[in-house]
């Protein structure tokens, strides 16, 4: 901290005030505690207060508890009216009440909500966390919330990379919240779907669970993870959340409510949440342990229209007698703020909240849809004003807005909204939006529905004013699991990753499969890194031809987000919808427009499509959309993320039609299993969206084609393919073929196919065709190996595709497994190889090369051989407590050679510390287009008990070197921390560190240094809290000056220190004494080129109040302000007297003798005068 001598002398003398306040404070008790205690419940002669004897009406809830001894009618029922029992029996009531004593003896909690009513369906892997292939049992295990309102569930298994699209290979019966083992079918990459269906059949369904490879979606039996990845969601639901927890069990015990049994986990802790229909439920507790066996049940009722509700409206009408010149010196000021949800008898649950702030009648309305700049500090920090009120409570963002007003109405699946949402407009092959932003949002959908579970009708509509810029991010897979995303400081949640697999001639986007955050991937917003859960291949498929020995498609990680810019405010807009309609059971019609003006987007885009859907495997599509504008651009990297292609967004006009047919033979009335597809593509010049950019390099573009698959016999499969692709560039890529496969026997299988090749490309041109044969063996479910040959039988232009090669995969009984395969030909060597081990201990490792002799560099130039990628890493559990990880990727493809490493540490010290650590390195040597390093450390602690909780996290990241002949240097250094410490039942401490130091390029984090620490102190007595005590320090160093007006223009900078410290206390039942200290001491600069100059103040403040209950409060206070720059002092003395109306309403008069008020920020020295205030609350 920064502090010059001066400051330090003032410092001193404000912090003697401060300690003298504080002690005063806390000496009061002393002598006042004996005068007016109650004795024997019933306070000493002379302590009455003023209206004692007088009766008010409050609103409050009834006892339940019934006095012994009391005689009470045996009916066992109650009957009132309007609320007034007439006639019936209290025990009824009473019941409840003793079964929640009950119940807290046990410490098992059980809470009723009829307003935090919110669904989970996910679907866990039992067992070790290992990769599954066709052929493995799996055990699955349903885990939802709502098993009440539903019949039936499935597991339904889908290959993502069958022939002409994603195809459900197996469905497979699961029970709600049940288990089912299933054994894999045949497929390329099988990935697995929870669904689930209510009595009228509509369904609900969870993302993709990847099989093939490790993931975090393991469950454990018996106990409850909470977690939920829902994908489709359609299943309606009316009643209340019901809760039941414990935290003092044994470890394990095992705990049957609510018609399940789950166990406690190793600290005795559980949670089980269910949705229960509405009415009246009774809930049953039983839990069984050595020495303890209880049975407990509580009545609760569900589905009542609950509200909760909290307003208050200030409004202050005054004269000024020192008034601004050009002013009359009269004013009228106000402030509306409120929060409610609830449930009404309809079932539409309505959440809405206000908070205009202090402002001038005139303008409090006028202004009610602008976004509120401060909004953003207070949703990252809630303690913005004092860090602690010593109270425990928590922060829930429940009305999440960038503005001063947020609303939403529900019921079902509709709504309508005003606040902060994220896009989520799909359903149209071309046109989608997934942005994160501040405006209204509705959705419809009718309750009507199609015998395949469909809304008969769908509406989505959004208009915004966006606060970020979007950003598009594509990798190309690396083998590894981290990707660099171009943009640091993301914006927290505002994140879509999938991964996408491509046709690398037509650009046809073949698959697309969206992640799950904690599942599949993890981010650091700050150093904006990906982490996937498992490595990311660069390409994938092919069939018995080989083109590519690397794989046949492109895979891409591509990551949607957003991000502040720092080149100061945005102004524009963004608004969109979409609308679909079932006609009938099997035809849909959709349209979907979206408007973007954002940046240097100025774009609007629209489109309608159809669907005939016969069934779920035979179905056609048309598609027509247009783009008119530019829209957003994107980057490419095939090194993840070290080097960045931009692109920047195509303008002009474009369209887009695309047509598509699939048949499964048995819905045409064949018995032969098998089916066929057909499509159409065509994009025209200026054709923009977040997939597709056509520019002036293709012109338009065409791409056609058609396949089928089929069994002849029971041993005899076929595969005929064509695919076509031109533009008017007057480039083509033609390829169709005929592929098959012989079942020899149970474990022999013979491939074999032909492939005719025609491209004419900037890269390639010419002809060729080619055949191979393909002996594949696989004697158990363990070993696999094959060998292949190819040869091409007639060529022109292109280069000969002869290649043999061999491969294989074993599965040691001990957890390792090793795959590969080599191939030599024409185009060079290619190979993969993969060592790999995997057990239940959550322990992994593995090595892998891979050669791909046609793999291309998009990032500049390159001279010399590729000779392949390595990749190495793993996982490893070393004890309960200490786990590390790493991975390595080393690729040297000729001059440009690049090194990618991770390493991580998660270190549980004890029940109560934890360690994480982390860090990545990049290197590039290229000796043509410029060396470049990164690195990137993460270091964090985290400490919790029964007192105290503190973390920190230390990030670093460094950039040195040139792309492309640019300058990439940069440097930053983050640090965040903060804790809360409770001193004892009555005092709280909480205290907080940011500091950050960047030396960038400025594009989303600004140069500078900034330092921002504070220090919360409360002292809130239980039993007797006649004192109350608020202290609050903050240190803000802030170099980087704020953006203002929209500009490119750095704002204020400061140095400063803020002390505040208030106090009160109850010397009796009528007088309350109280004060205040606050200081202000600081330097500021209005712009970075101007030098700091001191700006200290600090204020005095003591009051007395006079509290007379539902009657009169009355207020004398007396204030001083010195400025110790300008030398001079400002005495002012307030006094106001209030009056109570009915229990929600007191009206007040005062003057204020003082220019100044008690606010340190007001720098306007004209409060001097009378003043109204109306105060209402609710």
């Amino acid at each position: 901290m920064i502090m010059n001598n001066h400051h330090r002398k003032s410092f001193i003398r404000i912090l003697l005030g401060a300690t003298a306040l504080g002690a005063i404070a806390t000496a009061l008790p002393a002598a006042a505690q004996n005068n007016c205690d109650l004795v024997n419940g019933v306070l000493p002669a002379g302590c009455e207060t003023g209206n004692a004897g007088e009766t008010v009406r409050m609103p409050v809830g009834a006892n339940t508890e019934i006095a012994n001894g009391a005689r009470q009618p045996a009916t066992g029922f109650i009957i009132s009216v309007d609320g007034e029992t007439f006639e019936g029996d209290e025990k009824v009531e009473q019941k409840k009440r003793q079964a929640d004593v009950a119940l807290a003896k046990a410490d098992i909690r059980v809470q009723a909500d009829d307003l935090a009513v919110e669904k989970r369906l996910d679907l866990e892997v039992m067992g070790p966390t290992r990769g599954h292939k066709p052929g493995d049992t799996v055990r699955f295990q349903s885990a939802t919330n709502y098993p009440a309102f539903l019949t039936r569930g499935e597991v339904r298994i889908i290959d993502q990379q069958a022939r002409g699209g994603p195809r459900t290979v197996g469905v497979f019966p699961i029970g709600p919240n049940g288990q089912a083992e299933v054994r894999l079918p045949e497929g390329r990459d099988l990935v697995a779907v929870h669904r689930v269906y209510d009595a009228r059949g509509r369904y609900d369904e969870t993302t993709a669970l990847v099989l093939d490879r490790p993931n975090q979606a393991r469950g454990q039996d018996d106990v409850e993870e909470g977690s939920s990845t829902t994908a489709i969601d359609r299943i309606p639901v009316r009643g209340g959340a019901v809760t039941v927890s414990g935290s003092s069990l044994a470890p394990n015990e095992t705990v049957s409510t609510l018609g399940e049994t789950i166990r406690a986990d190793a600290q005795g802790r559980f949670v089980l949440q269910r949705i229960l229909p509405k009415g009246d439920q009774t809930v049953i507790v039983q839990t069984k342990s050595a020495g303890r066996d209880v049975t407990l049940a509580r009545e609760v009722e569900l589905g009542k229209t609950d509200w909760f509700t909290v307003a208050v409206a200030d409004i202050t009408v005054g004269h000024r007698e020192q008034a601004v010149t050009g002013t009359d010196g009269s004013y009228q000021k106000g402030r509306l703020a409120f929060f409610t949800q609830g449930t009404n008898a309809n079932g539409v649950t309505i959440t809405a909240s206000t908070d205009t702030r202090e402002e001038d009648l005139s303008d409090i309305f006028r202004k009610f849809d602008e976004k509120d700049p401060r909004s953003l500090l207070t949703r990252i920090d809630p303690d913005e004003y004092y860090l602690t009120y010593g109270d425990d409570s928590t922060f829930e963002e429940a009305a999440p807005t960038a503005g001063k007003f947020y609303f939403k109405a529900e019921k079902d699946e509709n709504f309508a909204l005003w606040g902060t949402f994220k896009g989520q407009v799909n359903g149209s092959h071309f046109l989608r939006n997934e942005r994160t932003l501040y405006g209204a949002q509705a959705q419809y959908k009718s309750a009507q529905q199609t015998k395949n579970g469909d809304e008969k009708a769908e509406l989505q509509l959004y208009a915004a004013q966006p606060d970020n810029l979007p950003q598009r991010d594509i990798f190309r897979g690396t083998g590894g699991s981290v990707y660099f995303l171009q943009r640091q400081d993301i914006s927290i949640g505002s994140e879509t990753l999938s991964v996408e697999i491509r046709d690398p001639d037509s650009g046809r986007v073949l698959e697309q499969r969206t992640l799950v955050y904690g599942r599949d991937y993890d981010i650091n917003y700050l150093q904006g890194v990906v982490t996937l859960r498992a490595p990311l291949t660069s390409t994938i498929g092919g069939g018995v031809v080989v083109t590519n020995p690397g794989g046949e498609q492109n895979v891409n990680l591509v990551a949607q987000y957003e991000y502040t810019p720092t080149a100061g405010g945005l102004d524009g807009y963004s608004y969109g919808g979409r609308a679909q309609v079932w006609a009938t059971d099997q035809l849909r019609f959709g349209a979907t427009a979206l408007i973007e003006k954002t940046g240097a987007a100025d774009q609007k885009s629209y489109g309608a499509d159809m669907l005939y859907q016969f069934s779920e495997r035979t179905f056609a599509t048309l598609e027509y959309a247009r783009s008119e504008g530019p829209g957003f651009g994107s980057s490419f990297s095939t090194d993840g993320g070290l080097i960045i292609d931009n692109t920047p967004p195509v303008g002009g006009t474009g369209e887009a039609y695309k047509a598509e047919v699939v048949a499964d033979f048995a819905d045409l009335g064949f018995t032969t299993d098998g089916r066929f597809g057909v499509y159409y593509e065509h994009r025209t010049l200026g054709f923009s969206t977040l997939d597709h950019q056509v520019s002036a390099t293709t012109g338009d573009e065409t791409l056609w084609g058609a396949y089928s698959e089929f069994e002849a016999s029971e041993r005899l499969k076929f595969t005929l393919y064509y695919d076509d692709y031109k533009n008017d560039a007057g480039q083509y890529a033609r390829e169709g073929g005929i592929e098959g496969s012989y079942k020899l026997s149970e474990t022999r299988t013979l491939g074999f196919g032909i492939e005719h090749l025609d491209k004419l490309t900037a890269r390639e041109t010419g002809s060729r065709t080619d055949f191979a044969l393909r002996y594949t063996v696989k004697p158990n479910e363990r070993l696999e190996w094959f060998v292949y040959g190819q040869a091409t039988l007639k060529r022109s232009g292109l280069e000969k595709n002869n290649r043999v090669g061999a491969g294989g995969s074993y599965a040691f009984n001990n957890g390792w497994k090793v795959e590969g395969e080599v191939s030599d030909g024409s185009t060079g060597v290619g190979a993969a190889a993969r060592v790999s081990y995997e057990d239940e201990n959550n322990n992994s490792v593995y090595f892998g090369y891979e050669l791909d002799p046609n793999r291309e560099f998009f990032a500049g130039s390159v001279t010399g051989d590729d000779k392949g990628r390595f990749v190495s890493g793993g996982r490893r559990q070393v004890t309960r407590d200490l786990a590390y990880y790493g991975e390595n990727t080393y690729d040297l493809f000729g001059s440009h050679r690049s090194l990618t490493s991770t390493y991580g540490v998660d270190y549980a010290r004890s029940e109560f510390l934890s360690y994480t650590g982390s860090l990545e390195v990049g290197r590039i040597n290229d000796s043509i287009n410029g060396d470049f390093d990164r690195h990137a450390l993460s270091f964090g602690v985290r400490y919790e008990d029964e007192s105290l909780t503190a973390r920190g996290r230390l990030e670093y990241r460094r950039e040195r070197g040139l792309t492309g002949g640019t300058n990439r240097d940069a440097d930053t250094i983050l640090f965040a921390s903060s804790g809360r410490y409770k001193i004892d039942d009555t005092q709280r401490l909480v205290f907080n560190l940011d500091a950050s130091k960047t030396d960038t390029d400025q594009s989303s984090i600004l140069d500078g240094k900034l330092v921002d620490a504070s220090i919360g102190y409360a002292y809130r007595p239980v039993t007797n809290d006649r004192l109350n005590v608020l202290m609050k320090y903050r240190y803000l160093y802030d170099d980087y000056g704020q953006r203002i007006d929209g500009t490119d223009v750095t704002g204020p900078r400061q140095r400063s220190h803020v002390l505040s410290l208030d106090a009160i206390y109850d010397v009796n039942q009528k007088w309350t004494i109280g004060g205040k200290v606050g200081a202000r001491l600081s330097d500021s600069s209005p712009d970075a080129t101007t030098a700091f100059s001191e700006n200290d103040a600090w204020l005095a403040v003591a009051n007395v109040r006079y509290h007379l209950v539902h009657k009169w409060d009355a207020l004398l206070e007396a204030r001083i302000l010195n400025a110790e720059q300008i030398q001079t002092k400002e005495y002012g003395l307030v006094g106001a007297i209030y009056r109570h109306v009915g229990n929600n309403f007191k009206l007040g008069v005062g003057y204020n003798t003082g220019r100044f008020s008690d606010d340190l920020t007001d720098l306007t020295y004209d409060d001097k005068g009378v003043f109204i205030n109306l105060i209402a609350k609710f």
